[in-house]
């Protein structure tokens, strides 16, 4: 647990000092309910210093990626962190959610944000962390899974309102080999994800504040 609290530590670090270069974008297609929407916001993989890599890999996290959040959120409109867990094709359960904007408009510039997950025999210990701080939780892990595959955007995106991308996602499987999974579309989750012994889903999504309220 001591090395969870560090790991922790050291992340909300990283995010206060790296500043990531990105350039913007829009994407055509938007349904015409959302084009009065200005909300714009470019989600790209982060490129750590050497020292920053070497830091995180002294950590000893299983798995992790690290992005930047570029544009903005317009007031009455939230980006949503989550991630959801998948058992057995049971249509997957919110384990963590976290707000961003609502009352006033948010500007987020190439602001760096992290997904972690830290795996013991039984439980899988996940972390978001933005320049703001960090949340956490857990999940329990069916006992027969036997190998993992982790698969995480790695090509930059621009989202609207009431679109998601997923960030990165871990499949377990009581199989002892597995397949890759091919996650080009970041704004679609794979049918083998929803439908996999077990997964853990880190997304974004943007959509109006009214709709997490009710």
């Amino acid at each position: 647990m001591k090395r969870l609290f560090t790991l922790l530590g050291v992340l909300i670090l990283l995010a206060a000092c790296t500043n990531e270069d990105s350039s913007g974008g829009k994407e055509e297609g938007i349904a015409s309910s959302q084009e009065s929407s200005a909300s714009s916001l470019e989600i790209k993989p982060a490129k750590l210093s050497k020292r920053e890599q070497s830091i995180v890999n002294q950590m000893g996290i299983d798995f992790k990626t690290f992005y930047t959040v570029d544009g903005k959120v317009e007031e009455g409109e939230s980006l949503v962190t989550s991630i959801v867990v998948y058992k057995d094709g049971d249509g997957g359960k919110e384990e963590f959610i976290s707000l961003g904007g609502g009352n006033e408009q948010e500007r987020f510039n190439k602001a760096l944000h992290s997904f972690q997950l830290y795996m013991e025999e039984e439980v899988a210990h996940f972390t978001m962390g933005s320049p703001d701080g960090y949340g956490k939780g857990s999940t329990i892990m069916p006992d027969e899974l036997g190998a993992f595959i982790f698969e995480q955007m790695e090509e930059k995106v621009t989202i609207t309102k009431g679109e998601t991308v997923y960030l990165a996602y871990l499949i377990g499987s009581s199989e002892s080999q597995m397949s890759s999974v091919n996650h080009s579309d970041v704004k679609t989750l794979p049918e083998s994800v929803k439908k996999a012994e077990y997964a853990v889903v880190a997304q974004l999504e943007l959509k109006d504040h009214l709709e997490e309220e009710k």
